[in-house]
């Protein structure tokens, strides 16, 4: 009679043993294992965190310096800090694939339209873990990604300027901004996630998974003993064996994976441009598209469309029938966002990550004498950074822009060229490419050296775009260079005698 006490007290046999032998449908794929993963990975944040958190001092002087003695000092903290850096990535990965996966399979559909909303919920709250994770570092991105995204509320009228203030603590992201997102990404946020999750599980408890009869609660096995398969042990196994396989890669990205970390905040660096996490990224490049006050009216009005759609998501287009789940074949305008979206999304972040790429550190030109005037275009070339648009044969910039190698060969003339890059629209009226007021001689000097990129009658060979940039600072009169044997060097006695 003792040995029923604990169960009875705990409510094993009513509540518990249900729950964790409850009959799942016999087909219930290993795609089902993602909202197990997604929580099992949101365990690994918490405890990973509570440990950080027991050596981060979450000040502008001291938080830096706090992740160097987690990871110089404190016994495996530099393991503890990957996981939980490695950690937040899939966690954002997973919960994003599971979201699909319900969207895709139509998962979502009655009964269970609750369960997809407090779903998109969890992506919210995990989406804004991150982004008030990325700001504890402070480190240049972290500073600067967050200044950029707190920017964005701005845009909204009569209250834009209320909602940042109230992000940062004040008019600029500071020391009390960092406090302030320490609070939220530990206390709040993990409180918001951990009262969805419950809801969700109960959610699923009372719907099932999507396979068997919407609804059905699958207590009958219906004579397929043979194909037995309930919450534990069969699919608590394949969860687990699931999320073994995720630490096992978190723990080999710890110990051998570089975790990316810049300068201090503060630090001034002329050309630092900010970048987001990786599950931003596509967002940013959408800004980049627009200027001016178009660029938070556009962030908020896409926010906006895409919160409301994603959340009306069950309730758009034909409603299930005797809760048989549609097929893909059933919903083709549904499918056809759903593929349009991700494809959009995958092409944005694609498009900036290549933005991120370093531009102009070489610089492809003919190997043979320059001319002077092609050596002083080759000193603009670099000091005007036309190489964040341009490539030359496919190298040394980014793809934004034409390649310029050959130019000539389309029959482009020096006068043409300058012309053009001093005013494009004047030229062609459908360039997107801006005007460059400089100097007459610079402008000949630049379109000789563009029409110098013939490799068709000379090999190829890569100066450095610094030495070219130092050349020119350490002697503005711009005397020409030697271009030779990919080396550049000034042309002076010295040179000429070495």
């Amino acid at each position: 009679m003792a040995n029923n006490v604990l169960p009875d007290r705990i409510g094993w046999g009513p509540y518990l043993k249900p729950f964790f032998f409850k009959k799942l449908p016999p087909e219930t794929g290993w795609s089902a294992t993602l909202g197990s993963l997604c929580l099992l990975l949101f365990g690994l944040m918490s405890v990973t965190g509570i440990f950080l958190a027991m050596y981060y001092n979450p000040s502008p002087d001291k938080a830096y310096q706090s992740i160097d003695y987690i990871m110089k000092e404190v016994s495996a903290g530099s393991i503890l800090r990957g996981l939980h850096h490695w950690g937040a990535s899939a966690m954002v990965l997973v919960v994003c694939v599971h979201l699909l996966s319900v969207f895709f399979s139509g998962s979502y559909k009655a009964p269970r339209e609750l369960t997809w909303i407090c779903g998109v919920f969890l992506l919210l709250v995990t989406l804004g873990l991150g982004f008030t994770g990325y700001l504890l570092p402070w480190d240049m991105k972290a500073y600067w990604a967050t200044v950029v995204g707190t920017n964005i509320p701005k845009g909204i009228p009569v209250i834009g300027d209320f909602i940042t203030r109230a992000i940062r603590g004040g008019d600029a992201v500071t020391g009390l901004t960092l406090t302030r997102f320490y609070a939220i990404h530990t206390l709040l946020l993990p409180a918001l996630l951990a009262a969805f999750a419950v809801f969700h599980i109960y959610l699923v408890r009372i719907h099932g998974l999507a396979g068997g009869h919407a609804g059905a609660d699958n207590d009958t096995n219906s004579g397929q003993e043979d194909r037995l398969y309930r919450f534990y042990p069969e699919h608590a196994f394949r969860s687990l064996s699931v999320f073994a396989v995720a630490f096992l890669v978190l723990t080999g990205l710890s110990i051998i994976g570089s975790i990316p970390r810049e300068d201090i905040a503060g630090t001034i660096i002329d050309a630092y441009l900010p970048r987001p996490e990786w599950y931003y990224m596509w967002i940013f490049q959408l800004l980049t598209y627009f200027s001016g006050p178009w660029e938070g009216i556009v962030s908020l009005a896409f926010f906006a469309l895409g919160s409301i759609l994603i959340f009306s998501v069950p309730f758009l287009g034909r409603p299930q029938i005797s809760g048989k789940i549609s097929g893909p074949a059933d919903r083709p305008l549904s499918m056809s966002a759903g593929i349009t979206a991700v494809m959009g999304i995958v092409y944005l972040s694609l498009m900036a990550f290549a933005g991120v790429k370093p531009y102009g550190d070489v610089i492809p030109v003919p190997d043979r004498q320059l001319t002077a005037l092609e050596e002083r275009g080759l000193h603009v070339y670099a000091d005007r950074e036309c190489a964040y648009c341009h490539q030359i044969q496919g190298r040394g910039g980014h793809r934004t822009g034409p390649d310029l190698a050959n130019i000539a060969a389309k029959g482009k003339s020096i006068d043409y060229l300058s012309k053009f890059v001093k005013n494009p629209q004047a030229v062609h009226s459908w360039s997107i490419m801006p005007g460059y007021e400089l100097p007459d001689k610079d402008l000949q000097a630049l379109a000789g050296f563009l029409a110098a990129l013939d490799f068709s009658k000379y090999p190829m060979k890569i100066v450095k775009g610094q030495d070219v940039l130092k050349s020119k600072a350490d002697n503005p009169s711009l005397p020409p260079l030697n271009v030779r044997g990919g080396e550049v060097g000034l042309k002076s006695e010295e040179a000429i005698t070495r």
